[in-house]
């Protein structure tokens, strides 16, 4: 899941950063911020990559369980 959410941001970031110098900018600050929450991560230790990735696992639980009931009610309708 990580590895495509960062394939995802990878592109985006690539197709930005060429548009323009103020996106480019942008997109640089994005990085820089990216750096630092990975430092911040590293520095916590094993709690806070434990915590991020129950918010991901949970985030997707949920997800599953929505289209899962949107399934399940046009299937009644």
């Amino acid at each position: 899941m990580e590895t495509v959410l960062a394939g995802i941001f990878g592109g985006a970031v690539v197709y930005v950063a060429g548009k323009t110098d103020v996106l480019r900018n942008v997109v640089k600050g994005v990085i820089k911020m990216g750096y630092s929450v990975t430092g911040a991560v590293a520095s916590g230790g094993g709690e806070t990559l434990e915590s991020i990735k129950d918010i991901i696992a949970e985030s997707k639980s949920e997800y599953d369980a929505e289209k899962a009931a949107k399934a399940e009610a046009m299937v009644k309708a």
